[in-house]
């Protein structure tokens, strides 16, 4: 891996000053403390690339694993990740829960404080839960404090926010009292979307409270400094409360819709951590820089969501059909790389306390498929003479570029004609959340380990259900799934809802994803996991 290259720019500098001034001693002594200089602030700046720009830095209103990255440093939870992804405690230093599961009591450290030195307390927790959950604050995730008592009626607006059951009872204990157990809620707790916002800042500034400069947090990191389209700069919070053991002064992101403008700025050595990289260059990245390369089953699935609200996708019939079409397996072997597979479900495999459950075409040969979906297409009133026409919505990364390209070649083998709508990144997550596309790709990456966070969105009342499906049997199971305490109970609840969207197909999965990093040796202290989550306050470098 080469230098940086504002190092190599500073040795150049004042290797020509060197060349020409007479005082070659005082000179070389001052290079000499300039370089440790350099070096230093070199050292401390950790520099990460994502795939796009994020919409939103407020924690109530980003979408998207590039929004996720950064949250993750700026801000802190009643429970948080540890190194390796899993879950440890937050701005709660403990919890407890009633017998009967429906009460969760959290207790914050002592002295826990804003980027600003204002106290944190309870009540920042009373305010940031109702803000989420308010209709005019459009929170995507939303619904993962639905578990809560009057959660889904406040978000509504049939509920005022002080009914959420959720008490401050004094500044260091808050209760949350929920409609039936839920015994992933710490889970839920690490997630971006229950992060505490500074109430006393967004009061004052309104929507430009994320702004650098005004924005406050509690995390790690607060920002400093934000170009669009070009970078995102956080410097460390002195003010958080483990910040002693906070190695990295500052952390830079990076934006970068195209993967192998990513790629070409890590070898350059503009950048220490590469969130994604094309597919296609996984055999020469192996070759040169094999100790950069990091590949593992990651908490994400990659689908198609149909949109059920409106013809033609409102015929299971049709969904079944172009699901039935696809040859995954040529997908994952020709166009993804080592580590992802292909996936007829939406749960993936790896995650904690569930198996999933195979759709019922799995393992039914490409030649028989085929057959079937010719006749549903047939029953549904698609033939020849009138084929299904759409337009199928996605970004111009170039992985999902060779995706749709596919896609549109297996759907033409069942006589389906496809336009394809390439979009920016954040085009197609707008879209996507306000229903204005016929067939969208997406990609869920589970803000928290359980099956809940995957079947959830289909649930009616979902504000991440994007296709728009609503089935009352498949909410029911979920809702008795979720408040079975009993774990073999869960699971079989579970898959019986898992199996009910196997039928109706609402959702086209294509295949689970794996975290596909590239980060420079340099970098110490990483540790893959499932999440692909990385907080920095756990890293150092070692330049």
């Amino acid at each position: 891996m080469s230098d940086h290259p504002l190092r190599s720019k500073v040795i150049s500098k004042h290797h020509m000053y060197m060349m020409n001034s007479p005082k070659s001693a005082v000179a070389i002594v001052a290079l000499a403390s300039l370089l440790s200089i350099t070096n230093l602030a070199l050292s401390a700046t950790l520099h990460r690339g994502t795939n796009s720009e994020p919409r939103s830095l407020d924690p109530h209103r980003a979408v998207g694993n590039s929004a996720a990255v950064i949250l993750y440093d700026l801000f802190t939870g009643l429970m948080t990740l540890d190194a390796a992804g899993a879950i440890t405690a937050g701005v709660a230093e403990s919890y407890a829960v009633s017998a009967d599961g429906l009460t969760y009591t959290f207790t914050l450290r002592p002295g826990i404080v804003w980027s600003d030195d204002t106290p944190l307390t309870a009540e920042d927790f009373v305010y940031s839960f109702r803000r989420l959950l308010k209709p005019d604050t459009a929170a995507r995730f939303a619904s993962q404090l639905f578990p809560i008592v009057n959660a889904q009626s406040v978000n509504r607006g049939a509920a005022e926010p002080t009914a959420l059951g959720v008490t401050a009872l004094d500044e260091r204990t808050l209760v949350v009292k929920l409609n039936q157990p839920t015994a992933y809620l710490p889970q839920l707790m690490a997630s971006n979307a229950a992060s505490p916002v500074p109430r006393h800042v967004i009061e004052t500034e309104g929507r430009g409270w994320t702004r650098p400069g005004i924005m406050v947090s509690n995390g790690a990191y607060v920002l400093a400094e934000q170009v669009p389209a070009t970078l995102i700069r956080a410097v460390k919070n002195t003010a958080f409360y483990d910040a002693v053991n906070v190695s990295i002064d500052a952390v830079v992101f990076y934006p970068t819709e195209n993967q192998g403008t990513s790629l070409n700025r890590f070898r350059a050595g503009e950048l220490d951590v590469v969130l994604n990289f094309p597919a296609d260059q996984i055999d020469r990245i192996r070759s040169t820089m094999p100790n950069s390369l990091h590949i593992t089953p990651a908490l994400g699935v990659y689908y198609l969501a149909p949109n059920t609200r409106a013809p033609p996708f409102n015929d299971a019939r049709v969904r079944r059909a172009l699901a039935l079409a696809i040859d995954r397996d040529a997908i994952v072997a020709r166009l993804l790389p080592p580590g992802t597979a292909a996936a007829t479900n939406i749960v993936p495999p790896i995650t904690d306390g569930y198996n999933g459950t195979a759709t019922d075409y799995a393992a039914i040969p490409l030649k028989a498929r085929i057959t079937e979906a010719h006749e549903l297409l047939a029953s549904a009133g698609f033939d020849p003479s009138n084929p299904l026409t759409f337009a199928f919505k996605t970004d111009p990364i170039e992985q999902n570029r060779r995706i749709a390209v596919a896609l549109t070649s297996m759907w033409k083998a069942i006589g389906v004609v496809v336009e394809t709508d390439t979009t920016g990144a954040s085009d197609v997550n707008r879209d996507g959340r306000t229903g204005n596309f016929e067939m969208i790709r997406w990609t869920w990456f589970g803000p928290y380990n359980d099956a809940a966070t995957f079947l959830g969105l289909f649930e009616t009342t979902n504000g991440a259900n994007v296709s728009g499906y609503s089935n009352p049997t498949f909410d029911a199971k979920l809702r008795q799934a979720n408040a079975a305490q009993e774990p073999s109970t869960r699971r079989t609840l579970l898959a019986e809802a898992e199996a009910i969207l196997n039928q109706e197909q609402p959702v086209i999965p294509l295949y689970f994803h794996a975290g596909r990093r590239l980060v420079n040796p340099v970098v110490q202290g990483w540790i893959d996991n499932a999440r692909s989550a990385n907080l920095t306050r756990y890293l150092s470098l070692d330049r």
